[in-house]
């Protein structure tokens, strides 16, 4: 310990420091270390960072401290004095983030987990742990994101999976950590991480290991670089690949690069077959890009449910809970979310009122018998959403006299085949209106019930006018002044050639990508492609490989040129100067940055890639999404139904360039 303070220049301080030993340890022995390190042993209950060091029932004891922590947190809230837009913002930011730490360090046991999740659905319905309380709407859907018809509230018991399978993660990536190597020499030193299972003795941790690791099995893949660091008989390395069980001790420690002849750029095909399989074979024949092929990609081990190729808890966690996707009706929830200028709290009510979570008299009378069904203040048909917020005689007259004048006769039954079609043509502005009257219904309603209050459409009315003056007054307070600001001009050398790239993309994979060639200023080549790309990056990615194809070009058969390249991507920018495989947003784009590295190598210099404004290549920009909207694929001389349609000049915008005596910056 002497020597660890000299070394680092941190002082241990004996009198806070504690021993733990375990049962197996001898008197002896341990009174021999407590007198040497002058520290006294840890208790039963000894926490470290929070954490209960002991193992016996550990995991219980912390689920029941959360318990009571989280009851201790809700002490002190009054959810009947909150909105439930209110009441979702404190479950989320700090509910839902007192157990991270807890379950990040220990296996919460299920039974604990669903009583934590019981007492925050309480609060979310505006009860207390002890009172009995009528939820509309399952905590699992609930848990679900916004666009599936939830309310993105973590789900405790999907989380802490995903919060284990970093660890599992960690193993499988072989990190240089110590629990990690502690745990590959103790369980899978000799069989490797896939193949080792459940033997007598394990811990409870290695359990849940095999128990999970199935989840990354199905989406993990190596990426083959040179081959030289993937065990082909142990990990996965090309589609369908399985664990080979019966191989000896020699055949554990071939590589993938042992499987492939560099000098005639083949498979070892005789002896892929003999490991593996003639399936296995036309796999890899298939599928899997030869070692070497591509100069100083290194093996990479790729999670394929994330951009960047590793495993978060955020991606982790999305996938699992798409796997308990709940198939209900097909309704448009992000639209909910994106409407805009409009309170969180209605929004949260719009949701209520789509998702079947209104208390109104129809669903109560299910429930309780002794409700009566029919509406309180026509007194004529039963309360359900529709005749609630459009068919009731009182409802019908807020809509004729409100500021929208809608007509409700045709509207169908279903609330939210009727809310779509009501807001799919408003503005902005109108569907603000909308939703606040709604709202403002739906209190006079409940005003009508529990204050023996008429209900007055005059008043409503009145009350939305209100309410939208007040936002507007906001806004005009915080609205700041946005003045076009004069663009301050790049110091770049105008040299000869200048290319402008950019891509579109969309979620359907569709993308279209522009290469603009400039000489001396002036256009001169046009390349539009499409194609299908997984992401944006991606697809970024292509329209930098199209130029760089295009740089060649221009530099055969003549001395030597300097070109600069513009992109509005940073991400890729950097990426290309820096060399950092590790940060790229997109581990299927890998590859093809590599390849675009080696070319401007070769090139010697004479490329300059530039990260700039959007404004700058707004040309490319224009003509990438015309090239994805309409496929049109096009190369050559720019033409002037291209350019007059699409407001274009054939020069380049110098307002953005200056000119440098002395060369780039």
């Amino acid at each position: 310990m002497e020597e660890f303070g000299a070394v680092s220049g941190l002082a241990i301080n004996p009198t806070k420091s504690k021993i733990w030993f375990s049962k197996q340890c001898d008197e002896h022995l341990v009174h021999m270390i407590q007198s040497s390190f002058r520290a006294d042993g840890a208790g039963e209950e000894e926490r470290y960072l929070g954490a209960i060091l002991t193992k016996a029932n550990s995991a219980k004891k912390t689920g029941l401290m959360l318990v009571e922590k989280i009851k201790a947190k809700l002490t002190g809230w009054r959810s009947n004095m909150l909105s439930h837009a209110g009441r979702l913002v404190l479950i989320k930011s700090v509910l839902m983030s007192l157990p991270v730490y807890y379950m990040s360090v220990e296996i919460i046991p299920k039974g604990l987990i669903k009583q934590l999740e019981s007492i925050i659905a309480k609060f979310f319905w505006g009860k207390t742990d002890k009172a009995r309380y009528m939820s509309f709407v399952s905590w699992k859907r609930i848990c679900q994101s916004t666009d599936r018809g939830g309310l993105g509230v973590r789900r405790l018991s999907v989380f802490g999976d995903a919060l284990f399978l970093k660890l599992v993660w960690g193993m499988a990536s072989d990190e240089e950590k110590i629990w990690v190597q502690v745990c590959k020499s103790k369980y899978y030193a000799n069989l490797g991480f896939w193949r080792a299972g459940n033997v007598g003795g394990t811990s409870t941790l290695w359990r849940q290991v095999v128990k999970l690791r199935h989840n990354l099995k199905e989406n993990i893949l190596w990426q083959v670089g040179q081959g030289e660091s993937i065990p082909a008989l142990s990990q996965p390395w090309f589609p369908h690949w399985s664990v080979t069980q019966q191989a000896s001790r020699e055949d554990r420690r071939t590589t993938v690069a042992d499987l492939f002849d560099f000098d005639t750029k083949q498979w070892h095909v005789q002896k892929v077959r003999q490991l593996m399989g003639e399936a296995a074979m036309q796999q890899i024949e298939g599928s899997v890009r030869k070692p070497g092929s591509i100069p100083g990609l290194k093996d990479r081990l790729i999670w394929s449910c994330t951009q960047y190729g590793k495993y978060t808890v955020k991606d982790g966690y999305d996938y699992l809970l798409k796997g308990l996707e709940m198939h209900g009706q097909d309704v448009q929830w992000k639209y909910i979310w994106r409407w805009k200028n409009i309170n969180p709290k209605i929004k949260v009510f719009m949701w209520r009122l789509l998702s079947g979570g209104l208390p109104l008299a129809y669903d109560m009378h299910r429930k309780i018998q002794s409700i009566s069904p029919m509406c309180a203040r026509c007194h004529q048909e039963n309360e359900y959403s529709t005749h609630c917020f459009f068919f009731c005689q009182g409802s019908r007259m807020v809509w004729f006299i409100g500021n929208l004048g809608l007509r409700v006769d045709n509207l169908p039954l279903n609330i939210c085949e009727a809310v779509h079609i009501v807001t799919q043509t408003m503005s902005a502005d109108n569907i603000r209106i909308f939703c606040n009257t709604l709202w403002e219904i739906w209190l006079e309603r409940n005003e009508v019930i529990f204050q023996h209050k008429n209900f007055d459409p005059m008043a409503i009315c009145k009350k939305v006018q209100t309410l939208l003056n007040h936002n507007e007054d906001e806004k005009g307070e915080n609205q700041q002044e946005h003045c076009l600001q004069e663009v301050i001009p790049h110091e770049y050398t105008l040299n000869e050639w200048q290319i402008l790239i950019d891509a579109s993309w969309d979620k359907s994979q569709r993308t279209g990508t522009a290469v603009l060639i400039y000489h001396g200023g002036v256009l001169k080549k046009i390349l539009m492609q499409t194609h299908n790309s997984p992401d944006p990056f991606y697809a970024e990615s292509l329209a930098l490989k199209e130029a760089m194809q295009c740089v060649e070009d221009i530099s055969q058969g003549r001395e030597a040129q300097k070109v600069q390249v513009f992109s509005d991507c940073l991400n890729l920018v950097n990426a290309i100067l820096e060399g950092n495989m590790d940060f790229i947003p997109s581990w299927r784009a890998v590859p093809m940055i590599v390849t675009i590295i080696n070319q401007m190598e070769q090139l010697r210099g004479s490329v300059l890639l530039r990260h700039v404004k959007r404004e700058i290549v707004y040309p490319a920009h224009v003509l990438a999404n015309l090239a994805r909207r309409r496929d049109v694929r096009y190369q050559g001389i720019p033409t002037a139904a291209i350019m007059c349609e699409n407001r274009l000049d054939m020069a380049i915008d110098t307002r953005f360039f200056q000119q440098v005596q002395e060369g780039p910056p």
